[in-house]
């Protein structure tokens, strides 16, 4: 980054400069926005994938040494539960007596320890309640339950994103491979779509929500992803219910609605949208959910979040999301090859047209 985009203003004397120009409406909520996000210094992310990788892996080995050494036996789901709240509060105890100082060799190898714990507890409990229950309905409740249990008293944001994901994985895999639903099965993805974009966004926009829920957040748009991604190359894969989910029209308003929200909420508040360069995207928006797949609506939207909020990640999702939707979109429809690249030509002529119509108009700056 240049010099000319640093400064050596603090947030008060920001705030001061914003609210002198007059884009600093409600300075209170803003306050309590920047407060409520305000807390310990996380680990980059790549240090956190790895520790959830090494984690992941260290649990599987110690219930296979623990399994191997007759301690622990699959056939009794009273022991699994014993043993996985054992270990979970077991993780608890080494996180809070890991100590204050977090680059020195205590710290991080009793937080490791502490990590690998949690997930061991948590497999043992989701084993056992889904033993007992003896359906695969069990590993969603056991997941939900025991990460409700443990997500305000467990301050470790990878687990929390890790364990919120788990549940919402593993209801949609329950609901996509449960092909004894007939045509229920397709109201219940529709739903639990829905519901997932409905608390991302209330997690997205409510200013008063805590730092804490950012974890949550991040698994319901992960999930999102991975539901889009599923539908997006379905049709190609050799699954028993291609016929029920091959059309997701549903999910494509969903997306588009979400998407033009998106756009106002970018741009500050909702009034916004009736500016011409907003509504032109409004617009845009709309036809793409007419014509488009709903992986291409999604990376759009991830891409939008990231630039406003300045999250790398979620534009990295949406950069990677794009190019997949994109190759299966074509791929799958049922046209010729000079046909398909004649789409693909205009599709580009037809950006650079929008491209140089908004510089030409002067529409492509802020608003």
């Amino acid at each position: 980054m240049s010099d000319k985009y640093m400064t050596g203003l603090s947030a008060k004397e920001l705030l001061d400069s914003l609210e002198t120009e007059g884009f600093a409406d409600n300075r209170k909520e803003i306050m309590q926005f920047l407060i409520a996000r305000k807390g310990e210094k996380e680990m980059p992310l790549y240090l956190r994938i790895l520790l959830g990788v090494g984690a992941f892996i260290s649990s599987l080995c110690l219930i296979g040494f623990l399994v191997a050494a007759e301690i622990i036996s699959f056939r009794s789901e009273v022991e699994l539960n014993i043993w996985g709240i054992f270990f979970i509060i077991a993780a608890v105890v080494l996180q809070r007596t890991s100590g204050q100082k977090e680059d020195s060799v205590k710290h991080c190898f009793m937080m490791q320890s502490s990590f690998c714990a949690m997930a061991t507890g948590k497999t043992l409990f989701v084993a056992g309640v889904t033993q007992a229950t003896d359906t695969a309905w069990g590993i969603p409740v056991a997941a939900l339950i025991i990460t409700i249990l443990t997500y305000n008293v467990y301050k470790m944001s990878t687990d929390r994103f890790l364990s919120s994901f788990a549940v919402l994985f593993s209801l949609m895999s329950n609901i996509l491979w449960n092909l004894d639903m007939g045509d229920a099965r397709i109201f219940l993805v529709n739903a639990f779509f829905l519901l997932q974009v409905i608390a991302a966004s209330i997690l997205l926009t409510y200013g008063k929500a805590k730092r804490d829920y950012i974890p949550l957040f991040y698994a319901f748009v992960f999930s999102l992803c991975v539901t889009v991604v599923f539908l997006t190359v379905q049709p190609n894969l050799e699954y028993g219910g291609n016929d029920a989910l091959t059309h997701p029209v549903f999910i494509n308003l969903v997306l588009t609605i979400s998407l033009i929200a998106l756009i106002g909420w970018a741009a500050g508040k909702p009034g916004k949208l009736k500016k011409e360069p907003l509504l032109i995207a409004s617009c845009g928006a709309v036809l793409l959910g007419v014509i488009s797949a709903p992986g291409v609506l999604l990376a759009i939207g991830l891409l939008i979040m990231g630039y406003a909020g300045h999250e790398k990640l979620l534009l990295t999702m949406g950069g990677l999301i794009m190019p997949v939707s994109l190759f299966f979109y074509y791929y799958n429809m049922d046209l010729t090859l000079d046909r398909k690249s004649a789409i693909l030509v205009s599709g580009g002529l037809l950006l650079l047209a929008g491209r140089c119509y908004l510089r030409y108009r002067k529409l492509d700056a802020e608003v």
